[in-house]
C-alpha cells in the first residue's frame, strides 16, 4: 500500500500477543483528532480483519484520509487470533474488547469509540457499548432487529405482490425460446466441471449469541445519554429475516430522539456482504457522511 495520506501499522496484542490488529491513521493527524473517535471494525463471524471484499480496508483508509483513526481486529478465533480455549462467546469477546481498549489507549491516550462491523460484529457492537463510557457511537451493518405491530402486514403483502409478478414472469420465460437455449448451454457447461467443485457450501458468517430486544434498546439508550451517534444500514439479507421497513428498527427500540442521532437506511437491492462494486462505494460515502458529523460537533 504506497498513501501518503495515511500509515497501517500491524499491531500483535493482548496476554501473549495474541490478538491481531491493522490501525489505520492519518499520517498528518488534524488539530482537533483528539476530540474525534477511534474506528474499532470487530472481525465477522468467518469474515477476518479485511472483511468482505476487503471493505474494512477501504473504510479504514477513507476514514483516514477525514483524519480518523480505526483498529479492525481479528477476534480470539477469528483469521490470525487463536481462540480462547474454556470460554463462551460473550466471554471471549469481552476479554478481547478490553485487550482492544488497553492497545489503543498505549498508543493514543485515553480515546472516545466508535464500535462495530458487519452482522455477529454489529451485535458485539450492541452488547459492549453500554457497559463502556468511551463508546459515543455504533456502526451497525444488518444488526438484529425485531418485529414491530406492523411487519408481519408488509411481509403479507410484500409476498402476495411478489408471487403475483413472479407468476406473470414465469409464464413469460416458459414461452421464451431463449430460456431452452441457456438450460442447454447450462448443462454442457456442467459437465465440464470436476465433480468435487459442483457442490461447494457457500459458508454464511456464524451469528452466535445474538442481542435481546432489552440489550438493544440499552445500548441506544447509552449512545443517546453520551451525545453519541448510530449508522444502521440494513440489505436483502435483513428483509429476507426480520427488517422489512426503514423506522421498524426506531420503533423497536423507542427511544426519545431516535431519529436525532440515529441513521437508519433500508437498502434492499444491496446484499449482506456487499458483492457489487456500487454497493461498496455507496456504503463508504454514507459512512464517511455519518462520520462527518463527529468531526463537525
Amino acid at each position: 500500500m504506497s498513501d501518503h495520506a495515511l500509515t497501517e501499522e500491524p499491531l500483535h496484542f493482548g496476554e501473549g500477543g495474541r490478538l491481531l490488529g491493522i490501525l489505520t491513521r492519518p499520517a498528518a493527524p488534524p488539530g482537533n483528532a483528539r476530540k474525534l473517535p477511534v474506528f474499532v471494525l470487530l472481525s465477522s463471524g468467518l469474515l477476518h480483519r479485511v472483511g468482505p471484499r476487503r471493505l474494512y480496508v477501504h473504510l479504514a483508509r477513507e476514514l483516514a484520509r477525514m483524519g480518523f483513526s480505526t483498529l479492525r481486529v481479528d477476534l480470539a478465533g477469528v483469521g490470525d487470533s487463536p481462540p480462547r480455549p474454556g470460554l463462551t462467546n460473550n466471554q471471549s469477546v469481552t476479554a478481547d474488547y478490553g485487550e482492544i481498549v488497553s492497545v489503543l489507549e498505549s498508543r493514543l491516550g485515553r480515546v472516545s469509540l466508535v464500535v462495530g462491523g458487519l452482522c455477529s460484529a454489529a451485535d458485539n457492537a450492541i452488547k459492549l457499548a453500554p457497559a463502556d463510557q468511551r463508546v459515543i457511537g455504533m456502526f451497525l451493518l444488518d444488526m438484529v432487529c425485531f418485529s414491530d405491530d406492523r411487519y408481519s402486514a408488509r411481509a403479507f403483502i410484500a409476498r402476495h405482490l411478489t408471487n403475483r409478478f413472479a407468476a406473470r414472469a414465469f409464464i413469460a420465460s416458459y414461452l421464451n425460446p431463449a430460456r431452452y437455449i441457456r438450460a442447454l448451454m447450462r448443462r454442457i457447461k456442467a459437465v465440464s466441471v470436476p465433480l468435487r467443485d459442483r457442490f461447494k457450501r457457500v459458508e454464511l458468517p456464524l451469528r452466535p449469541d445474538i442481542p435481546s430486544r432489552e440489550q438493544v434498546r440499552a445500548a441506544f439508550e447509552a449512545i443517546r445519554e453520551r451525545d453519541g451517534k448510530v449508522l444502521s444500514v440494513f440489505t436483502q439479507y435483513a428483509l429476507h429475516d426480520y427488517y422489512n421497513r426503514r423506522g421498524q428498527l426506531a420503533r423497536v427500540v423507542g427511544v426519545d430522539g431516535y431519529w436525532r442521532f440515529c441513521t437508519e437506511l433500508f437498502w434492499p437491492e444491496a446484499w449482506h456482504t456487499f458483492d457489487l462494486d456500487a454497493h461498496q462505494r455507496r456504503l463508504i460515502e454514507a459512512v464517511k457522511t455519518w462520520a462527518a458529523g463527529y468531526i463537525h460537533s
